[in-house]
């Protein structure tokens, strides 16, 4: 379709417009055409199809012509337009951190679960301190802030190990009202080891990636996302070494873990959680029925 011109470009200008410069490179062109006219002219769906003579401004067309041409390109919608939602909250995001998938928000329902079913975790403490838990590679504070939400009697620590991701987790969690979130960077465990800090409850969605598999990924990943939240090692089980080794000096007895992993890797991961001396492992599914989310507890002191 040929370029809309002139100085009152129509909603349904522009959007059929869009629709046919996407076609080739997305599977839903329309979808994505529409989230970025809603965007970049700062309207609601229902406008686009309402309204559809309504004018855009030359500021309005010349973003929104811009936005699909970087989307063409392959850079992702939520970078462009610089958030995504995430349990019903808008997240800033930005090529420091990860993309928010719709698995992550299952693995934070599986722990709020976890934690409804068993109130004792964290309960029988010898000191006074509040129950604890940790987010482990954190990105754009996304379990930190909603488990926060989710828990205001719980203390939330969250990590990573990028000064940049933890400015954009910090601008969230500011913007969204979650307050008190501890806030350290380094590698997984490291920084709690360092202050002597045991939690109650770990959760992670670590780089799980495969190295030899990232060349293969969705351009929108392979060239847009941090390399550095992607890449697992050659097996794509790295961090969950690095984090398990670590863990018996970070989880307080009776606590448990709760990872997102790879397709296929839910065995190998409940493999090193067992060589760790953690018992009660499982693997549950995501809604496509893929093993995506482990969970094991660590024993008591008695055992």
């Amino acid at each position: 379709m040929t370029e809309p011109s002139g100085a009152a470009v129509t909603l349904r200008d522009a959007y059929q417009w869009a629709k046919a410069q996407l076609k080739d490179v997305q599977e839903r062109p329309e979808r994505a055409a529409e989230m970025l006219l809603c965007a970049a002219a700062g309207i609601r769906r229902e406008d686009v199809y309402a309204r559809p003579e309504r004018p855009l401004t030359a500021e309005q067309w010349d973003r929104y012509r811009g936005w699909v041409q970087r989307h063409r390109a392959g850079e992702p919608i939520q970078y462009i337009v610089g958030h995504e939602s995430f349990f019903g909250m808008s997240f800033v995001v930005n090529r420091h951190v990860l993309i928010p998938r719709p698995e992550t928000e299952l693995l934070v329902e599986t722990v709020l679960k976890e934690i409804e079913a068993d109130p004792s975790i964290g309960a029988g403490l010898s000191s006074n301190r509040p129950r604890r838990i940790a987010d482990l590679g954190t990105g754009s504070g996304v379990i930190a802030i909603t488990l926060a939400r989710h828990l205001p009697q719980w203390e939330v620590w969250a990590v990573d190990c990028s000064a940049a991701a933890l400015t954009v987790a910090q601008e969230n969690a500011r913007r969204l009202g979650a307050v008190g979130i501890r806030w350290l960077q380094g590698d997984f465990c490291q920084p709690l080891l360092d202050q002597g800090v045991r939690v109650d409850v770990v959760v992670s969605n670590p780089p799980y990636v495969a190295r030899p598999e990232l060349e293969q990924l969705a351009v929108g990943v392979r060239d847009y996302e941090p390399r550095l939240a992607l890449d697992g090692g050659e097996d794509g089980l790295d961090a969950y070494r690095r984090i398990i080794g670590q863990l018996p000096a970070v989880l307080a007895p009776g606590g448990f873990v709760a990872f997102e992993v790879g397709m296929k890797q839910a065995e190998a991961v409940m493999g090193l959680l067992q060589a760790a001396g953690f018992h009660a492992c499982r693997a549950e599914a995501d809604l496509a029925g893929v093993l995506r989310f482990v969970l094991a507890r660590f024993p008591d002191s008695e055992v």
